[in-house]
């Protein structure tokens, strides 16, 4: 197909004007007759990469407010609603953890990459809490071992997993 404007190159610019009122008009141009009408005022050209950039940042801000909105959960117990939960950041009793146990998980896991609480605990918690935290750091150096396939050194992490998680009765993750 031929350029609409010059009659004399190949079309490989096809433009669809808007117009206010909702109608449109499509034509087909080559290169040169393209570059000079977008330095007509009043004209102005789509760029492909601004396009897809305002098209993520449209779809990852809806998955947001979808995620936000997602969480209708309220407290059997205390009453306290997911919405207050997020706004001021404390529970109202233990059985807030159960009502929000999903996004609580979530939150840890976007924080922590795992959803195991690893921290300062009382008593003899801080031992089990650095047998998990322990676990979590085999598990990577496990994966770093087999990608760069040292299977010896990969299965014996795995035994040494295996028997932390045996002694801590901790649930293996997938």
């Amino acid at each position: 197909m031929l350029c609409e404007e010059c009659g004399k190159y190949e079309a490989t610019v096809h433009i669809q004007a808007l117009a206010p009122d909702g109608s449109s008009t499509a034509r087909s141009l080559c290169q040169r007759c393209a570059s000079k009408l977008r330095m007509m005022p009043g004209v102005q050209a789509l760029d492909i990469s601004e396009f897809l950039g305002a098209l993520f940042e449209r779809i990852q801000q809806s998955r947001l407010e979808k995620d936000s909105d997602r969480f209708e959960a309220t407290c059997p117990v205390c009453g306290l609603s997911y919405a207050d939960y997020k706004k001021d950041q404390r529970l109202g009793c233990a059985e807030c953890y159960k009502a929000f146990r999903e996004p609580i998980e979530e939150a840890l896991v976007k924080r922590n990459d795992s959803a195991i609480y690893v921290g300062r605990a009382p008593g003899s918690e801080e031992q089990l809490n650095a047998d998990i935290y322990q676990i979590k750091k085999l598990r990577e150096e496990m994966q770093r071992a087999v990608s760069e396939e040292r299977f010896e050194t990969a299965a014996a992490i795995r035994d040494e997993i295996r028997a932390l998680e045996e002694k801590t009765g901790a649930r293996k993750e997938a």
